[in-house]
């Protein structure tokens, strides 16, 4: 099976989306082979900030403690959230 170029016929025949994907297949292909290097590249190098939990990255991040102090109710239990570098700890009051 081998590409064979279509005629002029055929050419004028063809919808407006395949006429658009004859001219500019090509380019559109390698859009998306450059966004998916992309993508790959920004996963591998911030891999970190993927994998861990975004309030502890935060926090390692800029050597910071967060304690929220209005906490939210569940159920008739209020809970409160501590996050430091090293985890995440919740407590009920």
């Amino acid at each position: 099976m081998s590409f064979q170029v279509p005629t002029y016929e055929e050419y004028m025949k063809a919808t407006q989306f395949a006429k658009f994907k004859y001219k500019y297949g090509i380019v559109v292909m390698v859009l998306c082979w450059i966004c998916l290097l992309f993508i790959s590249y920004y996963m591998f190098t911030n891999g970190e900030a993927i994998a861990t939990n975004p309030l502890i990255y935060g926090a390692e991040k800029y050597d910071v403690e967060c304690y929220c102090n209005r906490p939210y109710v569940i159920g008739e239990q209020r809970v409160e959230f501590y996050v430091n570098s090293t985890g995440i700890w919740s407590g009920s009051g």
